[in-house]
């Protein structure tokens, strides 16, 4: 699995032109069919999502290009996650959320524990970036 950019037609484009490369081996991803549909659900509206798939020209592997607006293994929509995520340091409960967005308390606990758990991770990895950047 491999996030690309939104816009499918300059996933394409960059498919097409040898730009994209393999997270396994660092080769030249190509053009190579499409992965299963999934559902994947805004707020109250549920649409399907048909990922590309690509192949490494190098290994061979195959790998799906899942567009930046979802996760991996998430049904819900980035958007949604966020905002979720946003609410909760408003001081929202999981109930009142879940209730917003139209998903089960159970799943936005999750959300929350998984981004609890990995919070000190980006914190740490962004900050090495600011530094890099500015020092």
């Amino acid at each position: 699995m491999l996030i690309v950019e939104s816009d499918r037609a300059a996933v394409e484009l960059l498919l097409v032109a040898g730009e994209l490369r393999c997270p396994r081996c660092r080769g030249e991803l190509r053009p190579w069919s499409s992965a299963r549909p999934r559902p994947v659900r805004q707020s109250d509206t549920e649409t399907t999502l048909t990922p590309r798939r690509s192949r490494c020209a190098s290994c061979g592997k195959t790998h799906v290009l899942l567009p930046d607006t979802t996760l991996l293994r998430r049904r819900d929509a980035l958007a949604v996650i966020g905002a979720a995520l946003l609410a909760k340091a408003a001081g929202e409960g999981s109930r009142l959320i879940g209730r917003r967005f139209g998903v089960h308390p159970d799943t936005v606990r999750g959300w929350l524990r998984r981004f609890a758990a990995r919070a000190e991770g980006w914190r740490a990895h962004c900050w090495a970036w600011a530094h890099a950047l500015a020092p």
